[in-house]
């Protein structure tokens, strides 16, 4: 904060506060380094056709994305812990070097067999990347601040969604698919360059008692992954992978989330519940609309690109909307406004499944769904670091990333299970399972508002600090 600047109660802090003196220079850190992250997932989904081209084995391209987010499974809860135990500057220096380790892998990769595990790697180093960078957030920003931080690093998605795509194209049919690995290394080494003196003035509370749970975060990623598979590839192996994953995952789920997140208790495990409901809702629709919109009304891939482009501009929209007002509103309630946004824009974008209705009613509910995304999305981390123990912050944070990304991973699947069963049980071509994959949708998002009241801040505003 401006020396001689006090805050003013009820008015959200000013955006040149965050870049002000060496918490600036953070900030641009951190902003750097989502931007990068986001572009480099962009890119590598754009060149991967050309990868499979290049080196074959076709039945390991999904593999590329598994591995990936598997990976972040075990590495958000051993990065949250790892902070909190010595600070963000080590476990941070240690990510990034993972990170760009599984770049050069990938880069150098002779079979898609290496490539994947190169993409494993990658995944390791951004799932701790992620959980270090809001665990950042926690420890170094004032309460006041940190609606703000997180709307500038939802922002940092627009540009790597509308330029990812051409640019990894461009990358591709130039250089080489190779070449798209390892250009962000350049921006990597400024953001870290901007990152480390912030981290290294700033006076961070820590506990060199906190223990890290290797066993139950790596158990974890072995039982999601037998789920996912179940899921992904149907076959007679599904039910057995699915009950075989389970058993493995959910006993170690359990020794890594809050008690009582099952049940959505009151306070940090309805926090951790609710960002499992708020991703699995949302990506049990959003990975599957271009596809309707491509096989039930015939568009282009482009044109049916375009609706990911608007929910991912809105989406910031939401979260620039949601900075201003979550000092001054109950969190519980903003998280209910974003979800009502979502409810309806699901229902609209529902009605692409039925033939000769307008199209357009379709991209403007997922652009208004992820206008709800950018209000209830970042409300649900902010309500935990506002309530996490002083030193512990990153760790607690972390079980609410992890809960996000399992509900990414198991919303998508279901979806995707859902439209191979309902097909291939109705010979149709996707409408009936796509039908399935929304109502999965809205279901959760119902269960999401029942729960919304109990995340921490749901009674009153965000208290400020200086």
């Amino acid at each position: 904060m401006a020396q001689g600047v006090e805050p003013v109660p009820g008015r959200p802090t000013p955006w040149r506060e965050v870049f002000q003196g060496r918490r600036g220079r953070l900030t641009i850190g951190l902003l750097l380094l989502e931007a990068l992250v986001a572009m480099e997932a962009l890119v590598v989904t754009t060149i991967l056709p050309d990868v499979r081209d290049d080196l074959g084995n076709v039945q390991l391209y999904g593999w590329t994305f598994s591995a990936f987010a598997l990976a972040t499974f075990a590495s958000i809860p051993i990065a949250g812990r790892a902070a909190d135990r010595w600070g963000s500057t080590k476990p941070l220096t240690v990510m990034l070097l993972v990170y760009v380790a599984g770049l050069v892998v990938s880069s150098l990769a002779p079979s898609m067999a290496i490539v994947v595990i190169g993409r494993f790697i990658q995944g390791s180093g951004a799932g701790a990347l992620y959980s270090l960078s809001l665990g950042t957030v926690a420890k170094t920003y004032p309460k006041r601040m940190r609606p703000r931080v997180l709307a500038l690093l939802a922002s940092m998605w627009i540009l790597p969604g509308l330029l990812g795509p051409p640019i990894g194209a461009a990358i591709a049919a130039n250089f080489g698919w190779r070449y798209a690995f390892i250009a962000p290394l350049p921006v990597l080494l400024i953001a870290a360059f901007l990152i480390f003196p912030g981290l290294a003035s700033a006076k961070l509370e820590t506990d060199d008692t906190v223990r890290l749970p290797i066993r139950w975060p790596v158990q974890l990623m072995i039982g999601a992954g037998l789920v996912l598979a179940g899921l992904t590839y149907l076959s007679l192996w599904s039910a057995p992978l699915l009950v075989i994953g389970g058993v493995i995952a959910v006993p170690a789920l359990l020794r890594i989330v809050p008690r009582g997140t099952l049940s959505a208790r009151r306070g940090l495990p309805a926090a951790a519940a609710a960002a499992f409901l708020l991703s699995a809702s949302f990506f049990a629709v959003d990975a599957f609309v271009p596809l309707m919109l491509t096989e039930i009304h015939g568009l282009s891939l482009g044109l049916a690109g375009i609706v990911i482009t608007l929910a991912t501009v809105t989406w910031s929209a939401g979260s620039f909307w949601q900075s201003k007002r979550a000092s001054t509103m109950p969190l519980g309630r903003l998280v209910r406004i974003g979800v009502t946004l979502i409810l309806v824009g699901t229902l609209g974008v529902a009605t692409g499944l039925i033939t000769g209705f307008p199209v357009a009613v379709s991209y403007v509910g997922w652009a208004l769904a992820g206008l709800g995304m950018g209000i209830a999305f970042p409300t649900i981390p902010l309500s935990v670091m506002n309530e996490a123990e002083a030193g512990n912050e990153a760790g607690e944070l972390s079980s609410t990333l992890l809960m996000d990304m399992l509900g990414v991973g198991i919303g998508a699947g279901v979806g995707g299970a859902s439209i191979a069963l309902l097909r291939s049980a109705s010979g149709e071509p996707t409408a009936s399972g796509l039908a399935g994959a929304f109502l999965l949708g809205v279901v959760m998002l119902i269960a999401l508002l029942a729960i919304a009241r109990r995340i921490p801040g749901s009674g009153q505003a965000a208290p400020m600090d200086a």
